[in-house]
């Protein structure tokens, strides 16, 4: 039997309190953290969920149009419900718990929205309140769809520490040959990697990327990407990693973010004329060595493995495979 009438869904009392329960959730990530959300350029709602004082979770959202929908955006890749650990439960009744907070969590969304679309982070377990909710309905508007999505997590923590012999490491003998050759490649080509501050010139390749795919590229898009970029900077929370060729041509461009658990690769695009065959495999591999020893990164989440070229790639640096949901309620 759910108790979900006990919980309330309200505002955060002020930002820092909105970023303790986001630290301290193992469902809070980088992107719903209010840095991130302010340099996003989006409407966002943000919401605790209280037992009487005691505060349970956090709800993350972007509003759409007059805040009667929620959706989906390119660059939120994780939103909605986040729950605060309670160590003093026995796992059975933090379960029962978490249960009752998703049906109080999609009666205030039901309640106030007319469309609803969340990206629920991968550490999300439960997804029966939703598969549940008007389970006996035959009208499919009045349920949620749940679309599967994965990503890859690499553990780098073996590379902290190691000044030199990187190959030693486990991180390195985790990856696929390709990608080992290719970074011996980038190395004995004479490759190098060199920290960008400026954005302008990954916003061009990303644009040129983008176009030779044949996807739409909204100045506006970019726009919010280089305004984000140039904000997680400034907080100390991304960095731009540049590859260089033998000649000291740019060749490729890597964006990484990061919290408090792990880094995020964001972005990434090559010159629009140069290629190398080494240069994406390089460029993440020494993002890798700078984010476990300069930050002090323990784990790097590639950030979807959802198409087969991306996918098959991003899976060759050697990480788990990971999944998580995307929710959509569409009356």
């Amino acid at each position: 039997m759910s108790d979900k009438a006990k919980f309330t869904v309200t505002a955060p009392s002020c930002m820092e309190e909105w970023d303790q329960i986001i630290a301290a959730s193992p469902q809070g990530t980088l992107f719903s953290e209010s840095q991130y959300l302010n340099a996003c350029g989006r409407d966002f709602g943000l919401f605790v969920i209280h037992q009487g004082r005691q505060v349970k979770g956090a709800l993350c959202l972007v509003y759409g149009d007059n805040r009667t929908t929620c959706e989906l955006d390119d660059l939120v890749i994780h939103n909605g419900l986040m729950f605060v650990p309670d160590d003093t439960k026995k796992q059975v009744r933090s379960r029962f718990e978490r249960f009752a907070i998703t049906e109080a969590v999609i009666e205030f969304l039901d309640h106030n929205f007319s469309r609803i679309e969340l990206a629920l982070a991968p550490d999300f377990e439960d997804l029966r309140p939703f598969m549940w909710h008007n389970y006996h309905e035959t009208v499919s508007e009045n349920k949620f769809q749940l679309d599967l999505r994965y990503t890859s997590c690499v553990d780098v923590s073996t590379l902290k520490g190691m000044m030199d012999n990187f190959e030693d490491s486990d991180c390195f003998r985790a990856m696929e040959t390709l990608r080992q050759r290719h970074i011996r490649e980038a190395q004995k080509k004479g490759a190098k990697m060199v920290m960008m501050h400026d954005t302008s010139v990954f916003i061009a390749y990303y644009r040129d990327l983008m176009e030779r795919q044949g996807e739409p590229v909204p100045e506006e898009k970019l726009y919010r990407m280089a305004t984000l970029v140039n904000a997680l900077q400034y907080q100390n929370k991304a960095a731009i990693y540049s590859v260089q060729n033998h000649l000291n041509e740019v060749v490729y461009i890597v964006v990484y973010g990061w919290d408090r658990k792990r880094a995020y690769y964001l972005f990434g695009a090559g010159h629009p004329e140069i290629s190398e065959a080494y240069q994406g495999s390089y460029a993440h591999w020494c993002a890798f060595v700078d984010l476990a020893n300069r930050i002090g990164v323990a784990q790097v989440d590639m950030e979807g493995v959802n198409s087969p070229k991306r996918g098959w790639f991003k899976l060759g640096f050697g990480g788990d495979l990971r999944s998580y949901y995307q929710i959509y309620k569409h009356e």
